[in-house]
């Protein structure tokens, strides 16, 4: 059985009890290094992730020798969302094969931090999906909330802006949630194609001038 479990946004703090139970019965765990060094697993019983992870990944799956043994592979904040479910399955594990055990979410730290409720908006995700960006560039136009994952924050707002959102539009960005090198603050989106952003950023767009 292959467990693909959410590890949060990546402080200790948010990791659920299923998940750490979860590990700490595992045969073998796998995930980056930065995941891994959320629990206390021996050297022996864990796989670090690189770059490669794909290619990693498939290997995993295809292994005949781990088919009776457990399994599990951290993804970052929940695998549901900008996660590793989606990967998995389309490198051929099969559902049946496979528990997902849930994390929270970035996202979710994101609306708590600024205190929304996240049902009112619209969420999406550019990791990968270069095609999201027209989606974006609407619900902005139509200054509807989006609460957004960029995947270049400064090359993202360009974008934006050279499709015609006035550039003086502000929105929140919120780095490194949950890590000691958090940062949260609100600019215009020519202020952010100034700057660099961290790789770890949510963004969200409350429809309105904040």
């Amino acid at each position: 059985m292959i467990y693909i479990v959410g590890i949060g946004p990546g402080d200790k703090d948010y990791l659920t009890l299923k998940a750490i139970k979860i590990v700490e019965n595992a045969d073998l765990v796998v995930g980056s290094k930065r995941a891994l060094e959320l629990f206390n697993i021996d050297k022996d019983k864990k796989i670090i992730l690189t770059k490669n992870l794909i290619d990693e990944l498939k290997e995993l799956i295809k292994n005949k020798d781990i088919k009776n043994k457990k399994i599990v592979i951290l993804s970052t904040g929940d695998p549901c969302f900008s996660g590793l479910l989606k990967t998995l399955l389309k490198i051929g594990a099969k559902k049946e094969d496979i528990e997902v055990i849930s994390g929270i979410s970035s996202i979710q730290i994101a609306a708590a931090k600024l205190k929304i409720s996240w049902e009112d908006y619209n969420i999406i995700t550019l990791h990968g999906k270069s095609e999201n960006k027209e989606k974006l560039l609407n619900l902005i136009k139509n200054h509807e909330k989006v609460i957004f994952l960029p995947n270049n924050l400064k090359e993202d707002a360009k974008f934006l802006i050279d499709n015609g959102i006035n550039p003086n539009t502000k929105i929140w960005v919120l780095e490194n949630l949950t890590y000691s090198n958090e940062k949260i603050s609100l600019k215009s989106l020519k202020e952010i194609i100034k700057e660099d952003f961290s790789y770890l950023t949510v963004c969200i767009y409350r429809g309105e001038d904040d």
